[in-house]
Order: C-alpha cells, then sequence, then structure tokens
C-alpha cells in the first residue's frame, strides 16, 4: 500500500516541482505562455554553445523550451525526476530532434544532487538548467541550505560551459491577463551581480504585485558580471514569476 501510494504521490507532483499537476496546467496554459516562450527562444538564440552535446537539468516535457535550439546539438541527456518526463518530453521535441539526428537520452534521476558525477559522465557537454532551481527552496524546505547549494553551483561548474533558467520572485498581481506586455517587460542585459532590493521593487512594480511575494534565493546563481534577461511569466491569472535567464 505504502508503495502504491507513493507511486501515486510521485505521478501527481514528482516531489512538488512536477507531475501530472503541472503537467496538465503547463498544457492548458501553452497559449498564454507564448509570449514568456519567445522571449526565453529570443535569449537562446543569441546562446554559442562550445560544445555538442547538452546535459538538460530539470528537463519535465520542455514545456518552454525552443525546439530550434535543441536541434544545434548531436546528443542530449535529459535529466527529471518527475516519472512523466521521459514521455511527454518525447512526444512534444522527439520528431524535431529525430529530422535534425539528435541522439536523446532521457534518465530519471536527481541530477542536483548527483552533479559531481554527471559532470564527469559528460565531460564535454554544456549544461543548462531548465525552470529548476528557482523550485529547489520548495524540494529542501531549508532557506539556508537551499540558497547555499544553490549558491555554490557557480563553483562547481567552474571552467564548463553553462546556462539557467529559473524563477526569481513569484506572487500575486493585480493584473489577470497581461501576456502581451512581455516584451515591453523583459528586462536584456541585467547583470547578475547588480540585483538588488531596488531593482527587485522596480521589478514587482512593473507586473502589479500586491501582498506578499515569494523570493526564490536564487539571486547568485551566476557570477558576477554574467548579464542576464528577466522575463515576466504569466504562470496563472493574477499570479506571475519574474524568471532570470543567462549563461556563463
Amino acid at each position: 500500500m505504502m508503495k502504491l501510494f507513493g507511486l501515486a504521490r510521485d505521478l501527481w507532483h514528482a516531489g512538488g516541482t512536477g507531475g501530472l499537476n503541472w503537467h496538465v496546467h503547463a498544457y492548458a496554459s501553452s497559449s498564454k505562455w507564448l509570449g514568456t516562450s519567445s522571449e526565453i527562444e529570443r535569449f537562446l538564440q543569441q546562446v554559442r554553445p562550445n560544445a555538442k552535446d547538452l546535459v538538460l537539468v530539470g528537463a519535465s516535457a520542455g514545456w518552454m523550451m525552443p525546439p530550434s535550439w535543441l536541434a544545434r546539438f548531436e546528443r542530449i541527456d535529459a535529466y527529471d525526476i518527475d516519472p512523466l518526463a521521459a514521455h511527454l518530453f518525447r512526444w512534444r521535441h522527439g520528431k524535431v530532434l529525430r529530422t535534425h539526428g539528435v541522439t536523446l537520452h532521457m534518465h530519471r534521476q536527481d541530477a542536483l544532487a548527483s552533479l559531481p558525477k554527471l559532470l564527469q559522465r559528460h565531460p564535454d557537454a554544456c549544461l543548462w538548467f531548465d525552470n529548476l532551481l528557482g523550485q529547489h527552496r520548495y524540494r529542501v524546505r531549508d532557506e539556508v541550505q537551499a540558497e547555499q547549494e544553490i549558491t555554490a553551483l557557480k563553483h562547481q561548474l567552474k571552467d564548463r560551459s553553462w546556462g539557467s533558467v529559473h524563477d526569481l520572485y513569484s506572487g500575486p498581481t493585480q493584473h489577470m491577463a497581461w501576456a502581451d506586455r512581455i516584451t515591453p517587460l523583459t528586462r536584456a542585459g541585467v547583470d547578475a551581480g547588480q540585483l538588488d532590493s531596488l531593482q527587485a521593487q522596480a521589478l514587482l512594480q512593473d507586473v502589479g504585485a500586491k501582498d506578499v511575494w515569494s523570493d526564490h534565493l536564487t539571486t547568485g546563481v551566476f557570477p558576477p558580471g554574467t548579464a542576464t534577461t528577466l522575463i515576466p511569466w504569466p504562470f496563472k491569472d493574477h499570479h506571475c514569476h519574474w524568471l532570470q535567464a543567462g549563461w556563463v
């Protein structure tokens, strides 16, 4: 009975970062997220990876991942703890990758917990953390530990080519539907080391934030001096996330 309960729990929310609950919401919201997806694609079009292999951490179904960027690689190893990720990622991106001759390997594994071994396993690959790091605080449930582990990533990844898109802040907003404002609101070239409380307040004002917002403890992900792009994400009605995308 306990095994059955654990399986059902994994299928439903996959440790709080995925599962059927997430995929149903993402599928139903895909049209509302087009602006955000386009901005992520615009950012990645400017990235010129210096490797033919990609390690995709937190692949999920790749709901906002541009297939045109994935098709640049010869091999992709995608990691996620979600039991549904492999099936849905192949459903969404498999055809494009096969057309371009990209070899895809899906792994059900906690890539953050085993990152040193993963780096050894893929010594020549670049890495992309796909909307994963902002959820780390909710998996760890210890803010100090979560922030320390997130901040340590840039040291673990020293001398590697890598990037991430992740949540910075999230919370309720006065606007119900403002997806058409995403491009004007997007902020490119923001120095990762210069995000301070005044800039955070400006971001919240841009989207009409109200009440209490969550800090996802990710302001220290990138080394200082890394140029990043900040992108609003209309996660659901009256609820917005600010995403940060960067490449080292």
